[in-house]
C-alpha cells in the first residue's frame, strides 16, 4: 500500500503497490469489498467528484444566501 486517506464510514481509499487506486470497504461481511480503478477510470472519477464538490458548494452558497435574507 503506497498511501491512504483516513477511513470514513468503513471505507479506505488507497493506492496499491501496483499503482492502482482502490477503495476497500468492510461492512461486517465475510469478504471485504474492494473496488480497483484503472487509470482512465481514476480520471473519470476525479472529474465526477470535482463536479459533485462544485455542485455542493453552490448549493451551500444558495442556502446560506437564502437564510440570510
Amino acid at each position: 500500500m503506497v498511501g491512504t486517506i483516513e477511513p470514513r464510514f468503513g471505507a479506505e481509499v488507497y493506492v496499491s503497490e501496483a499503482g492502482k487506486a482502490c477503495i476497500r470497504q468492510n461492512q461486517g461481511v465475510e469478504h471485504e469489498l474492494v473496488l480497483i480503478f484503472d487509470d482512465d477510470e481514476v480520471d473519470a472519477l476525479i472529474d465526477l467528484l470535482k463536479g459533485a464538490k462544485a455542485e455542493i458548494a453552490e448549493d451551500r452558497r444558495v442556502l446560506e444566501e437564502n437564510e440570510s435574507q
